[in-house]
This record gives C-alpha cells, sequence and structure tokens, in this order.
C-alpha cells in the first residue's frame, strides 16, 4: 500500500513526465529548427513559388493520396487541386492569404509533422508553401 509520501512523489513524477512529452514544441521552435523564413519572399532574393510547379506536386505528393488528405479525408480536407486547398477544411480555411505563419496548412505540416506516416516534408518544399502563401497564395 502506498503511503501518503509515495503518492506524492509518484503524482509529481508522472506531472513532470507530462510536461517533458505532453508539451511538444511550440511552432516557432520548429520552424526555427528547420531554418524557415516568413519574412516576404518579394523582399528577399528568393524567386516567386508558382502553385502548379512547386506547392501542387509537393501536396499530391506527400499529402493528397489514397487514405490521406483526398475527397473525404481526415478533416475533410482535400489537397489536390487549387480548389478543394482554398475550400479548407470542416472547421474552415486553411490558407490564410499573405499569412503563412497564421494558415493552418503551415502550422500542421511543421507542428504536426505531416505525413504522420512516412518522412515529414523537406524544409524546401515546406519554404516553397509559406513563400506561396505570403505572395498571395494565386493559382498560377
Amino acid at each position: 500500500m502506498f503511503t501518503i509520501e509515495k503518492r506524492i512523489m509518484l503524482t509529481l513524477f508522472l506531472g513532470i513526465i507530462f510536461c517533458v512529452y505532453g508539451c511538444g514544441k511550440s511552432f516557432d521552435d520548429s520552424a526555427a529548427e528547420l531554418g524557415l523564413v516568413f519574412d516576404s519572399p518579394a523582399a528577399s532574393d528568393r524567386p516567386m513559388s508558382s502553385f502548379k510547379m512547386d506547392v501542387l506536386p509537393i501536396l499530391t505528393q506527400r499529402c493528397a493520396f489514397a487514405g490521406c488528405h483526398v475527397a473525404d479525408g481526415p478533416e475533410d480536407v482535400d489537397l489536390r487541386t487549387y480548389a478543394t486547398l482554398q475550400k479548407g477544411s470542416e472547421h474552415g480555411p486553411i490558407v490564410i492569404v499573405g499569412d503563412a505563419r497564421e494558415s493552418e496548412l503551415v502550422e500542421e505540416i511543421v507542428k504536426g509533422k505531416m505525413p504522420p506516416e512516412g518522412p515529414p516534408l523537406e524544409a524546401a518544399e515546406i519554404q516553397y508553401i509559406i513563400d506561396w502563401i505570403n505572395e498571395g497564395a494565386k493559382d498560377n
């Protein structure tokens, strides 16, 4: 039988474990580790991102396949086309035009470690998505 001291110690130990493992990294910490840049790409030396050439291939190859982000997929998020991406999820928009930092799509990729099965997106792939959103998320 546990004494009161043992119960207190066990509770403290479990609380510490929860804090260490339950409190994941912040979005900013995860983004910094990946070296992601959220400034305006137009003000930098990076070329403009293209949805069709840069973003769509990443989404279709890494996110929009059977069982994932296609019609009737998780959270009702379909990433196969520009139109379905702009539709967002059952909770609302996932792309905030001009503000990648506030876009759920970027947050889920960076902090949620998407895709959950397989290797996460490379930093360069995420940066293309960030730049495209910050540049106005155009269907180009």
